[in-house]
């Protein structure tokens, strides 16, 4: 799939199919987010891999505990002095599916970079943060090109160290996400998503 295509069709789903993936698409995938640039030069990542109903029960029971007790219901139909965005939408769509999103996926995986902390100081501070992400969306942008989707929760903070001391991470590794990996369900609505405006968004030279 051509890059730009891949750009293009490279979606956020919660709602996937009960269909095995092969597991070396899934290597092919890892191997793209080490293809990432990095700061340090040594690419200091690894990743966890989540195959089995029970696996995933008990690494994500934070992420079911907060998703069995949200009320979409009640939180969308809110009294509002506005009418509800687009974001609080999504929110009340999303939040029921924090776990299952995971769960239901043929694999999780959970890339881990090397940082005793993050330290927002200055931005350059947060180059072990940055780059890690340059590795997560080239996997997601690796899977589109492997016909695959995934979902995608950031930890809250005490999940974090929840999550990371049931899966024996080194203190010196962090868990910026948990992406779930599998082929799309057909039948998941789909989101109205908000479209940008790159020439609003352009400034030349300066802001004004």
């Amino acid at each position: 799939m051509e890059v730009y295509e891949a750009i293009r069709k490279r979606r956020t789903v919660r709602e996937f199919l009960d269909q095995e993936v092969d597991f070396e698409a899934i290597k092919r995938i890892l191997e793209a987010g080490n293809q990432a640039p990095t700061w340090n030069h040594n690419r200091n990542w690894s990743y966890i891999i989540l195959r089995t109903k029970e696996e995933k029960e008990y690494a994500f029971e934070y992420a079911k505990k907060l998703a069995d007790k949200f009320d979409a219901e009640k939180y969308l139909n809110a009294p509002r002095p506005y009418p509800t965005t687009l974001a609080q939408k999504m929110y009340g769509y999303a939040m029921p599916r924090q776990y299952t999103m995971l769960r239901d996926a043929p694999y999780v995986v959970i890339p881990v970079f090397k940082c005793k902390e993050l330290n927002g100081e200055s931005v350059s501070k947060l180059n072990p943060f940055s780059t890690i992400w340059c590795v997560i969306e080239n996997i997601f942008l690796a899977a589109t090109a492997e016909g695959l989707v995934c979902s995608m929760r950031i930890p809250l903070n005490e999940e974090h160290d929840l999550v990371k001391a049931k899966l024996k991470v080194p203190p010196t590794y962090r868990i910026p996400v948990f992406i779930g990996i599998g082929y799309a369900d057909p039948n998941e609505r789909a989101l109205e998503q908000n479209v940008a405006d790159l020439e609003k968004q352009l400034h030349y030279g300066r802001w004004k």
